[in-house]
């Protein structure tokens, strides 16, 4: 398959979620997880009847790792609602996060707002877009101007201007790509595979730059495994916010 045909199965798994998320009456009933909810399990499975049939294997929050069939390389990697308590509450900040993966790392990654429709994608070497316009990150190489997004929140002060907690990973890594943010960071290691791996590809083709807090590799195997990436518009805002969260300066 080529890129272009994989954005074509990714979107139609999108179309999936968004008519499932359409019939549930009760976006609070819970799922058999303490942070799962029901809509989660369901709008999984749209995603796995789409990618049915092209061989590939998947890697889901949701549902563990399935193998690629014989022939195939491919792996998706599924968020199917990125910020599910957003969307138990009606906040329109949540999204379906897939991307695809070979032995080379992420080729395809597409992140759409569930809410709003706001597309985000990229391909391995082809760039990222938003809503189909080619996208870039700001030129902010000073954390002291910059507003960081995060996920979790540290025990103190780390010397940005300022910080949003938006609620859903996937959206919040794709608005540093774009420029709506300088940088984004998960202090606490908290993040799954599947919260970032189609971001990641957005982040990395619109010309950010990325790091992990303990120097991790990212791009890992392990469904139980959890990291702490860091992606900024600059080296020179990486490294300050690296430091940052590392060392415990507050710079200014």
């Amino acid at each position: 398959m080529t890129d272009d045909d994989w954005l074509d199965v990714l979107t139609t798994a999108v179309d999936g979620v968004v008519a499932v998320l359409d019939h549930h009456e009760d976006m609070t009933r819970a799922g058999h997880r303490d942070d799962q909810y029901a809509f989660d399990l369901t709008a999984d499975a749209a995603v796995l009847e789409a990618i049915r049939g092209t061989g590939a294997g998947s890697f889901s929050e949701e549902s563990g790792f399935v193998p690629p069939a014989s022939g195939s390389t491919d792996v998706v990697i599924i968020d199917p609602v990125d910020g599910s308590t957003n969307a138990s509450m009606g906040i329109p900040h949540y999204a379906t996060s897939l991307a695809v993966r070979d032995p080379d790392g992420i080729r395809v990654g597409l992140v759409v707002n569930l809410a709003t429709s706001e597309r985000f994608e990229a391909t391995r070497g082809g760039g990222a877009r938003r809503d189909g316009q080619a996208i870039s990150p700001t030129s902010c190489k000073e954390l002291s101007s910059a507003i960081v997004g995060l996920t979790g929140h540290p025990n103190r002060p780390m010397g940005w201007s300022q910080f949003r907690a938006l609620g859903a990973c996937a959206l919040d890594v794709s608005y540093v790509a774009c420029g709506l943010l300088d940088a984004f960071a998960d202090p606490l290691s908290g993040l799954g595979l599947w919260d970032y791996a189609a971001a990641h590809l957005i982040a990395l083709e619109a010309g950010a730059v990325v790091g992990e807090v303990a120097e991790r590799d990212l791009l890992h195997h392990d469904h139980a495994a959890r990291r702490a990436p860091v992606y900024a518009a600059t080296s020179e805002l990486r490294h300050q916010l690296l430091a940052a969260i590392t060392d415990g300066e507050v710079l200014s």
